[in-house]
């Protein structure tokens, strides 16, 4: 039931409607129909909904160190235009599990030239011959 409520504020703000009056007219249904106490559950379930969403739409490019981004940038770009995609609209992420090099993740989209994985491809290689 609460999804159910998540999906409709989702389905209502992304149709215009203000946050505060769709937040209002949520709690003046849940209030009407004696439903107040799953506002929480349904806060709970916008937030996943939300979360999915974002997930969804962002393109994070990953890069071991900050002084790494502008360059991953500059490499990533040919990726990017392929995809349609701006570089304004990329999200930076600095991941300590990376050696060096730089992952580029999101709307369905994956691209993997980190030192590790250039590694295992140099180990694949000599341990296959």
């Amino acid at each position: 039931m609460d999804k159910a409520y998540a999906q409709a504020l989702w389905r209502i703000l992304e149709a215009g409607t203000a946050p505060k009056e769709a937040v209002k007219t949520l709690c003046e249904v849940l209030a009407a129909r004696g439903r107040l106490g799953l506002l929480p559950k349904i806060a709970r379930s916008f937030k996943l909904l939300a979360a999915r969403t974002e997930a969804k739409s962002v393109v994070v490019l990953k890069v071991a160190r900050e002084a790494d981004a502008k360059h991953a940038l500059k490499e990533a770009s040919e990726l990017l235009k392929g995809a349609r995609i701006k570089t304004s609209d990329v999200k930076i992420s600095i991941e300590e599990n990376l050696i060096g090099g730089w992952r580029l993740e999101g709307r369905e989209l994956l691209h993997d030239a980190s030192h590790k994985r250039q590694l295992l491809d140099i180990y694949e290689n000599v341990s296959e011959k």
